[in-house]
């Protein structure tokens, strides 16, 4: 097993610096790849990626103002223009969790088993069928 460094070399942070920030976004996130890797190897490269995208979530930001939006909604204190923007907030957030499903629905795939079984597998709640 490796020593720990709790420092990165210097030359790797001052190279880190130069770059754009979404230069230092792909690095990430092929970080955060190599991390979930080593502590699951048993999941597939395709695996791996597929978890972290399933688990990303709704953007803060997002989150953040549609619960505002929602709470304003709730007291009946939101403009038309809240109105128009919760709205756009709730059909985002539902593309968002469209793309989640797919995203799970490939998971199944390659795992060869159902939707509902990897969500179970995973501990996500199934979604209601109306």
């Amino acid at each position: 097993m490796h020593a720990i460094q709790h420092t990165l070399p210097k030359d790797i942070i001052s190279s880190i610096n130069q770059w754009c920030s979404k230069e230092i976004d792909a690095f990430l996130e092929q970080l955060l790849l190599l991390r979930a890797q080593k502590k699951a190897p048993n999941f597939s490269n395709q695996e791996t990626e597929l978890l972290l995208k399933i688990n990303q979530g709704i953007p803060f930001d997002i989150q953040h103002k549609y619960n505002s939006l929602t709470s304003k909604r709730n007291n009946s204190e939101l403009t038309k223009n809240e109105y128009n923007e919760l709205l756009l907030l709730s059909e985002r957030i539902e593309e968002i969790e469209v793309q989640r499903i797919k995203y799970l629905s490939q998971l199944a795939k390659i795992r060869k088993t159902t939707l509902p079984q990897v969500m179970i597998d995973l501990g996500l709640k199934e979604p209601e069928i109306a």
